[in-house]
């Protein structure tokens, strides 16, 4: 006998024991611009949805299906021309859910993914929208959804920083007459107001370095989207909460001398992070230094030191050894020749005999080779947001410095 629509939605959405936290044969949909719909990938093809994150994600989690409805060029505000022109409908957000609100109505999850264009761009008529109309825009976009499926997971995506002549676009106004920040600032106003999870790629250490754009400008290259997935399968898994989500935001502080023997440097990093503690901060310490029995030194470090447990202590060969892991567990690292192995006994650091490092890839190649002091900063840069707050060491004191400067 066949089971009517609405009682196969009420089994759907009231199954007991069926997690909200997991996309397993969830039906999945994708609202975006040329980011997450694929454009640029690759240079000389384009676009590559199967490639992206959120298809990526999706085979992680086990999700029934995926349908990416991002289209290049599109915002709140317009449309893709020729694509409207031939399909009869704008493929803006508004255009996207009305068209598309069959599809919206037997989804379980929408992923949001808008912004750049909405920074960027005018009005198709080239008229400017302000920011209060992104928000206005973004909320009714939010409410349209939940009007046809009261059950929906929304989620909303910040996903990339914009580089423009090579530097990041944080501060640059676009022709509607607000930064990039700004415009960010409001996304996520937004999100938060209308109780939507926001998966933040800056809260993974990713989108932050020019090198991950394949254009210098906007759109990953494919190692990044497949690093990005697994950080969106992370972020589901867990509550939708990223890991800065779960155990707070840390003030960094970069620590370049060694971490296990007294000195001044040592004594004033100390005293920073007791008196952030105070201030019920959770101070993080970024450092360099590779040595024998990593976690009895740690051990002792705080024991001897009183540390406050909340110091999160990130070494840069740890980190290398598990990027995408964030569980506080360390790696047993061991040094044999000039390769350096982790716990899987994979080598992922190599040395050669001039002082000079590679770093294994996430497609399995190697980097060039570059100085320790490169490859030091080359960590910084990548793993460092512009949403941190952030300390270097300089005149003899810590120092707040501006992250875009790092």
């Amino acid at each position: 006998m066949a089971v009517n629509s609405k009682v196969k939605r009420f089994l759907k959405y009231f199954h007991i024991g069926k997690s909200t936290n997991d996309w397993k044969n969830k039906s999945i949909i994708v609202f975006g611009d040329s980011i997450v719909a694929g454009q640029e990938l690759v240079r000389e093809e384009t676009p590559y949805r199967d490639a992206v994150y959120a298809k990526l994600a999706s085979y992680y989690l086990h999700a029934h299906k995926l349908e990416n409805f991002a289209e290049t060029g599109t915002g709140q505000f317009k449309g893709q021309h020729n694509l409207d022109q031939l399909a009869g409908w704008m493929h803006s957000f508004e255009g996207s859910i009305q068209h598309y609100c069959q599809e919206i109505r037997q989804a379980d999850v929408v992923l949001i993914a808008y912004g750049n264009n909405d920074w960027k761009q005018p009005n198709p008529d080239g008229s400017l929208h302000t920011l209060d109309e992104v928000k206005v825009k973004l909320r009714e976009n939010i409410q349209r959804i939940r009007r046809i499926n009261h059950h929906i997971q929304l989620v909303g995506v910040l996903e990339t920083l914009a580089f423009r002549k090579h530097k990041p676009a944080w501060h640059l106004e676009g022709p509607n007459g607000f930064t990039y920040e700004e415009m960010l600032s409001a996304f996520i106003e937004i999100y938060q107001e209308c109780q939507v999870p926001i998966f933040d790629i800056r809260d993974y250490h990713l989108g932050n370095h020019i090198d991950e754009y394949v254009d210098d400008r906007d759109h990953f290259t494919l190692a990044v989207h497949k690093q990005i997935a697994k950080c969106l399968a992370d972020f589901v898994r867990h509550g939708y909460q990223s890991p800065t989500q779960r155990f707070g935001e840390t003030v960094k502080f970069v620590f370049t001398d060694d971490l296990f023997e007294d000195s001044q440097m040592r004594q004033e990093l100390f005293k920073q992070v007791r008196n952030q503690a105070k201030q019920g901060k959770c101070s993080e310490v970024l450092w360099f230094g590779l040595v024998a029995n990593y976690q009895t030194q740690l051990d002792n470090l705080f024991a001897e030191n009183e540390l406050p447990a909340d110091l999160k202590i990130t070494n840069i060969y740890q980190y290398y050894a598990a990027p995408l892991r964030y569980n506080g567990e360390l790696d047993e690292l061991s040094l044999k020749e000039s390769e350096l192995f982790n716990s899987n006994d994979i080598s992922f650091i190599h040395f050669d005999g001039e002082n000079k490092i590679s770093l294994l890839n996430i497609d399995n190649t190697w980097s060039d080779e570059v100085t320790s002091h490169q490859f030091n900063e080359s960590w910084l840069e990548h793993y460092i947001s512009l949403k941190d707050q952030v300390y270097l060491w300089h005149d003899n004191q810590f120092v707040q410095v501006n992250p875009i400067e790092i």
